[in-house]
């Protein structure tokens, strides 16, 4: 096994800065950064920027041309090794004359693995696992989507130390610190969508989009919305209703609001309602092949983080928790008893005063 420098870490860590310039933006492909190194320079870097455009070590070989040749290249993902709607990157890196591939995480899709053995059989030299756990969550949301054909969910959480999500009053906002608000829109810009239910459309009248730092596209807004409650002088009906989607029930089609809500650019989505629930599951897996929506992020409400939460339908957890105590108030969960030991705690960190924990389902992990 190849031994993983200082150096490595170094331009990994570069490569996957690369990447995240286009996480959540690449779906259905994977995010990915590449770095080329040359005498301890780096000569250029890339990142791919969306599918049917080309793969981030390409466009680093590109940029590089012919100086690229007996050079370092640094993938936060195993190159592919299959004809989609591209060449075979593994084929331009040996084309290209590079010595030696330093990889993040081994590619998941059968489809286009097999780049690793390629590249030594060409005699190019391999490192693998380099920052790999950072590599995995840099590809948690097209692992998903490969491994079970629907879209990647995420639930975020924000409470007090004693699990509570508001006070008495029902009064929940600034609970986390300006820091962690301004990176829970970070997260949003990485995920297609961002979801909440009715309630806390009715409570907070949000707009679900991206503020706080800079995106080139904005996540769609989908509501959970029973019985078509949302209100028409709502933000999201003003100001975003061509980037909305609603689930709702088959019955709600034939309200009145269901017509003005269509004809202002408003996306309905009918689903399977059990007599208590709207069956997400169902409703995740026409988003992604109704809108091409491959990535969502929850962040609404004790309900219905309950559902979800209940039902298997979250991939990873992300918990903010303040430093404050309510005694009292609205529950960070409203559900019954339920063991979370499928989760496995991957990282924890202070952030602006605040802690917060990323959760994967051990499945995922696996």
């Amino acid at each position: 096994m190849e031994k993983i420098t200082t150096e490595d870490l170094k331009f990994m860590n570069l490569a996957i800065k690369e990447a995240y310039k286009a996480k959540g933006k690449t779906l259905p492909n994977p995010a990915v950064g590449a770095v080329i190194v040359k005498d301890g320079k780096v000569i250029s870097k890339a990142y791919h920027e969306k599918a049917g455009k080309p793969h981030a070590e390409a466009l680093a070989i590109e940029k590089a041309g012919s100086r690229a040749k007996g050079a370092t290249l640094y993938v936060t993902l195993e190159p592919c090794n299959h004809y989609g709607k591209t060449p075979p990157c593994t084929e331009k890196i040996i084309k290209a004359g590079i010595k030696e591939v330093v990889i993040g995480i081994r590619d998941p899709n059968p489809i286009a693995s097999g780049g690793i053995e390629r590249l030594k059989a060409a005699g190019i030299r391999v490192k693998e696992n380099v920052f790999r756990k950072r590599c995995f969550e840099l590809i948690d949301d097209f692992i998903v989507n490969v491994k079970y054909s629907r879209p990647f969910v995420s639930l975020k959480l924000a409470s007090t130390l004693d699990g509570f999500i508001a006070d008495e009053k029902g009064n929940s906002k600034w609970i986390t610190s300006k820091k962690s608000r301004t990176y829970v829109h970070k997260l949003r810009s990485y995920h297609n969508a961002v979801m909440v239910g009715i309630g806390t459309v009715l409570k907070d009248d949000p707009l679900l989009n991206v503020r706080y730092v800079e995106t080139s596209v904005q996540p769609k807004a989908v509501i959970v919305d029973k019985d078509l409650k949302i209100p028409l002088n709502s933000k999201l009906v003003k100001e975003r209703a061509k980037e909305l989607i609603v689930i709702t029930s088959e019955e709600s089609l034939l309200n009145y609001k269901a017509g003005i809500l269509k004809d202002l650019g408003v996306k309905l989505l009918p689903t399977s309602f059990d007599g208590k629930y709207l069956d997400l599951a169902e409703a995740f897996k026409n988003l992604r092949e109704q809108f091409d929506i491959y990535s969502i992020m929850c962040e609404g409400g004790s309900r219905l983080a309950g559902y979800l939460l209940k039902n298997n339908l979250i991939d990873k957890l992300y918990l903010f928790y303040a430093m404050k105590v309510f005694g009292s108030g609205i529950k960070l969960f409203d559900m019954d008893r339920k063991d979370l030991e499928d989760f496995e705690i991957f990282s924890v960190k202070r952030m602006g005063g605040d802690f917060v924990l990323k959760c994967f389902t051990r499945k995922l992990l696996e």
